[in-house]
């Protein structure tokens, strides 16, 4: 799976592609840009909003556009988006789940996310 950050596209190995909203292209790229460091809110207001004032829940349903759109994608995305408590949120890369079903792929990120 690739994504092109000029278009916002997300292709995964057979060819089907994914246009990301500009908001969830842009917080996709600053994730990407600091893959495994911790983007503080902060960071996300700045890069995204630049100096307007945006309410925490505005940064909360972004990140969870985000995450609805990689979960809805044909093939599990090779990234998951961590929360890291009280100090933001971190990319990380998954290693890959060969001989998975898909369904059987997106219950384990389920339990992931009830646990955490």
């Amino acid at each position: 799976m690739t994504y092109d950050k000029p278009s916002r596209t997300i292709t995964d190995s057979k060819g089907e592609q994914r246009v990301l909203s500009p908001q969830c292209g842009d917080l996709l790229d600053l994730l990407m840009e600091n893959e495994g460091e911790i983007v503080t809110r902060a960071d996300m207001r700045q890069s995204i909003w630049g100096h307007k004032v945006v309410s925490e829940d505005r940064i909360n349903h972004l990140v969870c556009r985000l995450r609805k759109e990689l979960k809805s994608l044909p093939e599990p995305p090779p990234w998951q988006i961590e929360v890291i408590p009280k100090r933001g949120y971190r990319l990380t890369t998954l290693e890959p789940r060969h001989n998975i079903p898909l369904w059987l792929h997106r219950w384990i990120d389920w339990v992931h996310d009830i646990i955490r």
